[in-house]
């Protein structure tokens, strides 16, 4: 049976950190090892490490029996290295030495009694283990969540998100991965454009209740306006988010290509060819990037050369497969 790792040592976190501080660990690795930024090949090995230790510690009940495990892990480690001194250095290295210390100064009688409470010690503590196994999950361990606080859960490439904690991202990060991150606390509203993206999906969250009437808007757009009024935003398949919003060419009349582009501000309004359909051009010219159904003023799609009239009014201009767009008219 393979080993089971140590889950603490994977998150780069104390035994006794609370719930926030290995959220926030895993995060922060999450930015290193997640397949989307690195491409080592050993890092989908790592993410799903990741995976796996957030989901044992983000969880009170599965930590509780983690440590357990854990512990008896170390203890039968430990006898293993050292037979002679049961449990000796799970209490701490700096005891077991003034324990030896002593004993070298001890004679044989007092030798001999202290082996016998040493014996006896032992005696007790494999009792309480027992006990402790025994309890069926219920009894504290240090570090566990405590009550009211949710577990999270994540999966490399997939949704979902741990629960919204205030944990913001790593200072002066100015981005966010996939997830669902709390408006106000974690992540600030305004415009947001995602980088790096494969299959983007996104929702602005109302409410974290979690059923589908709190989904104030939704969309696939690469560029988002998160609202001050949203509770939280979730994503998944956008790769990166970030504030920094980079224009697709030096002048907004210049050839473009695809993501989700601001109409007078990136783009010039006008007529805008493209230049290659050939792995299916899909357009969509917005009103608003909120995701609301009333955003999409018009939408299209096809594999031939496209001919589009981006007007002033508009927000914003969203095309995928279409090649490179140039501007032909007013």
């Amino acid at each position: 049976m393979p080993t089971e790792p140590d889950h603490y040592e994977v998150l780069q976190v104390s035994p006794n950190a609370e719930p926030g501080v290995i959220l926030a660990a895993y995060r922060r690795l999450a930015q290193t090892y997640h397949p989307d930024v690195n491409p080592d090949p050993r890092a989908p090995e790592r993410m799903r490490r990741l995976n796996r230790a957030l989901e044992i510690l983000s969880d009170p009940d599965k930590r509780a029996e983690y440590d357990r495990r854990r512990l008896r892990r170390l203890a039968l480690q430990h006898m293993a290295d050292q037979p002679g001194v049961p449990y000796g250095t799970l209490y701490g290295e700096g005891q077991a030495v003034g324990w030896r210390a002593r004993v070298a100064r001890l004679s044989l009688g007092w030798l001999a009694i202290a082996g016998g409470l040493g014996v006896v010690l032992a005696a007790l503590v494999m009792i309480l283990l027992r006990d402790t196994s025994d309890s069926g999950g219920n009894s504290a361990v240090t570090g566990s969540r405590t009550a009211g606080q949710s577990p999270g859960a994540a999966v490399a490439g997939a949704s979902v998100a741990p629960s919204p904690t205030t944990t913001p991202p790593p200072g002066g990060s100015g981005t966010f991965s996939n997830g669902t991150w709390l408006v106000g606390e974690e992540i600030a509203p305004g415009m947001w454009r995602a980088i790096r993206s494969r299959t983007c999906l996104w929702k602005r969250l109302s409410s974290i209740e979690g059923t589908s009437d709190t989904v104030a808007g939704s969309g696939s757009s690469l560029t988002v306006e998160i609202r001050p009024t949203d509770a939280a935003f979730w994503s998944e398949g956008c790769g990166w988010w970030t504030q920094i919003l980079e224009a697709p060419s030096a002048a907004p009349g210049d050839p473009f290509g695809p993501g989700t582009w601001l109409v007078n501000k990136e783009i010039e309004p006008g007529l805008w060819q493209n230049s290659d359909s050939s792995e299916g051009c899909r357009w969509t010219r917005l009103s608003s990037l909120d995701g609301t159904p009333s955003a999409i003023t018009a939408t299209g799609s096809g594999t031939s050369i496209i001919t589009i009239e981006i007007v002033k009014s508009d927000r914003a201009f969203d095309s995928w497969g279409c090649g490179t767009w140039t501007r032909v008219g007013d």
